[in-house]
C-alpha cells in the first residue's frame, strides 16, 4: 500500500507539474493530432446524420406512387419555411456555404458561429427533402468548417489555431459527404485554401480519412455511382471527347453568368423580401417537377440511369436545360443548397446526350452512351467549379472506374480553358464579390511572411468628419502625421497634418473634417489609401510610398469602410525588431503559440465522447438499416414472385443503396438479367465475384448474360463455374437447376453431345423429387434419347400409376420413337386420369388420325393396311388440292399429274389383285404428292399436322 501511495503522489507530482507548464512544440503537434482525430470523426457522425435525416425525410415527402400535386407544393412550402429561418434565425446559411468557408478562413480568423452550423444542417435538409434542385455537399463543407470552428474556440486555442482547423473540418465533410476521401483533400487544397502545398496538408489527409472511415461504418462501402466497365473503341473518340470538352465548357459559363445574374437581382430586392424570396426557387422546381420529376433535387438516381444507358437523348437534352435553370434560381433565390451535385447531373446528361447522338451516328467507332456521361460530369464540374485536378480524381472515386482517366483529363482541361477565357472569376468568388468581400490572392508560402496583422495596433486617435477643422488641428498629436477620419463607423478615408494646416491657413477652421476627405468615386465604392490585415509588411511598406503617409488603415476585407485597426511605419518597424523593443504585435510572430494542457485534457475528453458515440449510433443506425433494407428486400422477393420484375429492382436498389448486403446485390443482379439491364447487372455481379470467384449463383447470372449476348462457349464456363462453385441453402438442388439450365442452353445452341452427357451426369444423381425427375424426361426427349425418357416416366408411374404428367411424358416419348399405338394408350390413360386437360385428349384425337391412315401399323392384315394407305392418298389429296387453290393462282400445272394419278387411284373400286402392291402403290402416291405439296406451299397448317405425320411413318 506504501508502494501504490508513493507512485500515486510521484504521478500526481508529475501530472500537475506538466499541467501548470507549457506544452512545447512537439506536444502541440500531438494536440493537433488528437484533435485531427476528433474533429474527423465528428464530422463524419454529423455528416452522415445530414444525410441519413435527408433521404429518410425526402422518401416519406415523396412515397411511392405518391400524387402529383405534391412535386408542386412541397418545394414550394419547403422554401417558405427555410425563407423564414434563414431571414429570423439562420442569416449566414444561405446558399452552399462554400463562399462562406472562405470567408471564415481568410476574413474571420475561422469563425463560424454554432448558429450557423444548426441552421445549415435544419434548412439544407428541408431544402433538399422537399425537392429543391440543389446538392448536399457544399452544405456538408459548411457544417464540417463550422464544427471544427466551433470546437477550436471552446477548446480555447488561438484564433490562428482555430482557423487552421477550417479546411481540417471542410475536408472531413466533403469526403463523407460524397464518399471521396482523396478528392476531398484536392478540393480542399485547391478551392477552399488555394495553396497546393498548405503546411496543414497532414492535418487534412488524416481529417478526410478519418470521416470517410466513419462513413463507411455507418453505412457501408457503396460507391455513389454504379457504372459498367468503359474502354476507348476507337482514336477517333478523342476527338469527339474534345468536342464534349468544349460543349462542357460553354454550359458551365451559361450555368455561372445565369446564376450570377439572377442573384444580382435578388440582392438587389428589399430585404424585408428575403423570407419569402427562396419561394421563387420553389415555385420553379415545383412547376418544372410536375411535369418532369427527374428535374427534383440531386438527381443521383438519374445519374445512374445515363451513365448505364437507360435514358433517351431527347429527355437528357431537356434535362440539361431545366436543371441549369431550376439550380440557377434556386440558389439565387436564396435556399439552404449547393451547386456539386447538381453540376455532376449537368455534365451527366449534357455528355449522355452527345454520346447517344455520337453512337447513333458513328456506332462501330464510338463507346456506350454512359462513357460519355461519366467524361460530361468532369467537364462540367472542372468548368463550374474551376478545379480540374479535384474534378478528374473525384469521377474517379464516386464511380470507381479508371479505364477512361484519359479522355476525362482532355475533356476537363478543356472545358476548364474555355469557362476560365469566357467567365474569368469563379463562381464562389463572383458569388462573394456580390456580396462585397474580396479574398486575398493565394500564394505559396503565405504563412511563413509576416502580416500587417501582427504589426498593427488600435487607432489612438480617430476624426470624426462633423469635427471643425480649428479644433482638431489643435488637439491632434503632429507626431502621428495622418489620422483615419469616420462617420459614425463608416470610415471614409485619412488626412494628413498638412491638410489640416492648409485648411487652417486658409480659414476654413470652422469647416467639417470631412470636407477634406474627397474620395474618388470606382465603381461605386469609395478609394482611399488602406491595406488588409492578412496582407505583408512589405505590401504596407511600398503602399505607404505611393501615397506618401506614414500611417495606413487597416480595414476588413468584408468590408472596406470598416477600420479595424492602424499601421505606422514605427509598427512596421517594431515588428521586426529594429527600434529595440519587443512589442506586443511581434511577439506573436517570433514566438511559438503555446497551448496549454487543458486544451489536450479536453480535447481528448472529447475524442472518448466522440469514439462511445460513433459506436452507439453505428449500433442504433446499422441495425435500423439493416431492417429497413431488409424490409426491401421481402418486398422485392415478393413482386419478383408475381413476376413484376421491373418494379422489385426499384425495391432491391433501395435496398442496396442502404445496406451492402450479399444477399441484396445478387438478387438485384439477377432481376437486372431478367430485365435485361446486363451492363447494370454485370457491375454486381463482378463485384460479388472479386469477393468470392466460386460464387454460384453469381457465376449462374454472369453465364445467363453471356447466353444473352450470344457468348456460348463462356456461358458454359460460368455455368460450370456455378455447378462446381459454393451456393447458400440448399446447394445441391441449386446445382442440379443450374445444371438443368445448363442443359437445355447446350441443346439450343447445337451442342448436343455436350447437352445429354451433362444429362447423364445428372440422371445419375437424380433426386427422388418428381418434378425434378419429369423435367430430366422432358430433356431426355428434347435431346433425342426417347428410350432414357420412357424409363424415367415408367418409374415415375411406378410410384404413382395415375401422374398424367408421367403419362403424358410416356405418350410423347413412345410417339418419338414411332410407337404410334403405345402413344395413343398413354395419352388416352392421361387423359382419363386428368379429364380437365383438353391436351391430352386432342393428342389421343391426333394420334386416331395418324393411325387411320399409317398402314404400318403392327398387327394389321393386308386389306386393313391397303384401306389405311387409301385414307392415306385422300388426305394427301385433299391438302394439295386445298394448296392448290389458295396459293398457286400463277402455277395451275404444278403438281398436275401426281394429283391426277392419286385421284384415279382412290376412284379404283375394284379389289386390287395384290394388296400389298397396291398398298406400296398409294404409299408412293402420297409421298410424291405431299413432297409436290411442300415444295409449293411449304410448312403444313395446323390440320395438316396429322397427315404429315402419318406421311412420314408410312414412308418409314
Amino acid at each position: 500500500m506504501k508502494k501504490l501511495k508513493a507512485i500515486s503522489e510521484v504521478l500526481s507530482s508529475s501530472v500537475t507539474r506538466w499541467t501548470e507548464a507549457e506544452i512545447t512544440l512537439e506536444h502541440e503537434d500531438k494536440i493537433l493530432l488528437v484533435l485531427t482525430l476528433v474533429i474527423g470523426a465528428i464530422v463524419g457522425l454529423v455528416v452522415t446524420a445530414f444525410i441519413l435525416v435527408t433521404e429518410n425525410l425526402g422518401s416519406r415527402m415523396y412515397p411511392a406512387g405518391g400524387a402529383a400535386w405534391r412535386r408542386l407544393m412541397l418545394p414550394i412550402g419547403g422554401a417558405l419555411i427555410t425563407g423564414y429561418l434563414l431571414r429570423r434565425h439562420f442569416p449566414n446559411a444561405r446558399g452552399s456555404g462554400i463562399p462562406q468557408t472562405k470567408t471564415a478562413f481568410f476574413i474571420r480568423d475561422g469563425l463560424i458561429l454554432w448558429r450557423t452550423v444548426v441552421g445549415k444542417f435544419v434548412c439544407s435538409s428541408v431544402s433538399l427533402a422537399t425537392g429543391i434542385a440543389l446538392g448536399r455537399e457544399g452544405p456538408s463543407v459548411h457544417i464540417g468548417a463550422g464544427i471544427a470552428s466551433v470546437l477550436g474556440r471552446r477548446l480555447g486555442l488561438s484564433p490562428q489555431r482555430v482557423k487552421s482547423l477550417i479546411p481540417i473540418g471542410s475536408a472531413a465533410a466533403l469526403a463523407a459527404a460524397f464518399n471521396t476521401p482523396i478528392a476531398a483533400v484536392l478540393f480542399t487544397l485547391e478551392e477552399v485554401m488555394g495553396d497546393m502545398h498548405a503546411p496543414v496538408l497532414g492535418a487534412i489527409v488524416l481529417s478526410s480519412a478519418t470521416a470517410w472511415m466513419v462513413l463507411h461504418l455507418l453505412l457501408g462501402d457503396e460507391p455513389l455511382f454504379h457504372v459498367p466497365a468503359y474502354q476507348l473503341v476507337h482514336p477517333i473518340e478523342f476527338a469527339l471527347y474534345a468536342v464534349l470538352g468544349a460543349a462542357g465548357g460553354l454550359v458551365s459559363v451559361g450555368f455561372v453568368k445565369l446564376l450570377l445574374w439572377q442573384r444580382k437581382r435578388f440582392l438587389r430586392l428589399p430585404g424585408y423580401t428575403q423570407w419569402f424570396q427562396p419561394s421563387v426557387g420553389g415555385l420553379m422546381v415545383g412547376v418544372l417537377g410536375w411535369f418532369v420529376p427527374q428535374v427534383m433535387g440531386v438527381g443521383y438516381g438519374n445519374i445512374n440511369e445515363a451513365l448505364n444507358g437507360h435514358m433517351v437523348v431527347k429527355m437528357m437534352v431537356l434535362l440539361v436545360v431545366l436543371k441549369v435553370i431550376a439550380t440557377t434560381t434556386c440558389y439565387a433565390s436564396g435556399n439552404a443548397g449547393g451547386i456539386f451535385g447538381p453540376s455532376l447531373f449537368i455534365g451527366a446528361m449534357l455528355g449522355g446526350a452527345f454520346g447517344g447522338t455520337a453512337h447513333s451516328l458513328i456506332p462501330d467507332y464510338t463507346a456506350s452512351v454512359g462513357a460519355y456521361a461519366l467524361v460530361g460530369m468532369g467537364a462540367a464540374f472542372a468548368g463550374i467549379i474551376r478545379v480540374p485536378l479535384t474534378s478528374v480524381i473525384m469521377i474517379f472515386e464516386v464511380t470507381r472506374d479508371y479505364a477512361i482517366i484519359v479522355p476525362l483529363m482532355i475533356a476537363n482541361l478543356i472545358s476548364y480553358f474555355i469557362s476560365s477565357r469566357l467567365q474569368r472569376k469563379p463562381i464562389y468568388e463572383a458569388l462573394q464579390e456580390q456580396e462585397g468581400i474580396r479574398l486575398p490572392p493565394a500564394a505559396r508560402d503565405r504563412e511563413e511572411l509576416m502580416t500587417v496583422g501582427q504589426a498593427c495596433h488600435p487607432a489612438a486617435e480617430i476624426l470624426s468628419a462633423i469635427e471643425p477643422i480649428g479644433e482638431v488641428a489643435a488637439r491632434v498629436n503632429r507626431d502621428q502625421s495622418a489620422w483615419p477620419v469616420v462617420q459614425g463607423r463608416i470610415l471614409l478615408g485619412m488626412v494628413t497634418i498638412d491638410q489640416l494646416e492648409t485648411a487652417v491657413r486658409n480659414g476654413q477652421d470652422k469647416s467639417s473634417v470631412g470636407e477634406l476627405v474627397l474620395p474618388s468615386v470606382l465603381g461605386g465604392a469609395f478609394e482611399f489609401p488602406h491595406i488588409y490585415a492578412d496582407d505583408p509588411l512589405d505590401t504596407a511598406m511600398r503602399r505607404m510610398a505611393v501615397y506618401g503617409l506614414k500611417v495606413l488603415p487597416v480595414v476588413s476585407r468584408a468590408h472596406m469602410h470598416e477600420l479595424t485597426g492602424i499601421i505606422s511605419v514605427d509598427g512596421i518597424l517594431g515588428a521586426y525588431g529594429l527600434d529595440g523593443e519587443r512589442h506586443p504585435a511581434n511577439q506573436g510572430a517570433r514566438d511559438k503559440s503555446q497551448m496549454s494542457a487543458k486544451v489536450l485534457v479536453r480535447t481528448l475528453i472529447v475524442l472518448f465522447v466522440a469514439v462511445i458515440l460513433t459506436a452507439v449510433l453505428s449500433t442504433v443506425y446499422r441495425s435500423e438499416r439493416a431492417a429497413r433494407a431488409q424490409r426491401l428486400f421481402s418486398e422485392g422477393e415478393a413482386l419478383m414472385a408475381r413476376e413484376r420484375t421491373e418494379e422489385a429492382i426499384e425495391d432491391y436498389r433501395a435496398a442496396v443503396s442502404i445496406s451492402h448486403n450479399k444477399e441484396h446485390r445478387l438478387a438485384l443482379a439477377l432481376a437486372l438479367v431478367k430485365a435485361d439491364h446486363e451492363e447494370e447487372a454485370k457491375i454486381y455481379l463482378s463485384e460479388l465475384l472479386q469477393e468470392n470467384p466460386h460464387n454460384g449463383p453469381a457465376n449462374l447470372g454472369l453465364g445467363r448474360i453471356k447466353v444473352k449476348q450470344g457468348d456460348v462457349a463462356q456461358a458454359v464456363e460460368s455455368f460450370d463455374r456455378a455447378i462446381h462453385g459454393s451456393w447458400p441453402g440448399d446447394a445441391a438442388t441449386q446445382k442440379r437447376l443450374a445444371r438443368l439450365e445448363l442443359i437445355d442452353i447446350l441443346g439450343k445452341s447445337g451442342h448436343r453431345e455436350r447437352a445429354q452427357a451433362e444429362l447423364l451426369l445428372l440422371k445419375a444423381e437424380m433426386p427422388a423429387d418428381a418434378a425434378f425427375r419429369r423435367n430430366i424426361g422432358q430433356l431426355f426427349l428434347k435431346l433425342g434419347m426417347p428410350a432414357e425418357s420412357i424409363a424415367i416416366n415408367r418409374d415415375l408411374l411406378k410410384a404413382n400409376k395415375n401422374d398424367d404428367e408421367a403419362l403424358a411424358g410416356m405418350g410423347e416419348a413412345e410417339l418419338a420413337l414411332g410407337h404410334l399405338v403405345a402413344a395413343q394408350s398413354a395419352f388416352h390413360s392421361a387423359a382419363i386420369s386428368e379429364p380437365e386437360n383438353t391436351s391430352y385428349q386432342a393428342r389421343v384425337e391426333f394420334l386416331d388420325s395418324v393411325i387411320s391412315m399409317d398402314p404400318g401399323v403392327r398387327g394389321l392384315d393386308a386389306a386393313e393396311r391397303y384401306l389405311r394407305s387409301r385414307n392415306l392418298v385422300g388426305a394427301v389429296l385433299a391438302a394439295f388440292e386445298h394448296c392448290h387453290a389458295v396459293s398457286l393462282v400463277n402455277q395451275p400445272d404444278a403438281g398436275g399429274a401426281t394429283a391426277e394419278t392419286a385421284r384415279r387411284s382412290l376412284l379404283r373400286s375394284v379389289k386390287p389383285r395384290s394388296y400389298g402392291e397396291a398398298t406400296e402403290t398409294n404409299i408412293e402416291i402420297a409421298t410424291q404428292l405431299w413432297s409436290e405439296r411442300m415444295k409449293l406451299c411449304g410448312a403444313p397448317v395446323a390440320s395438316e399436322i396429322a397427315v404429315s405425320r402419318a406421311v412420314s411413318e408410312a414412308s418409314h
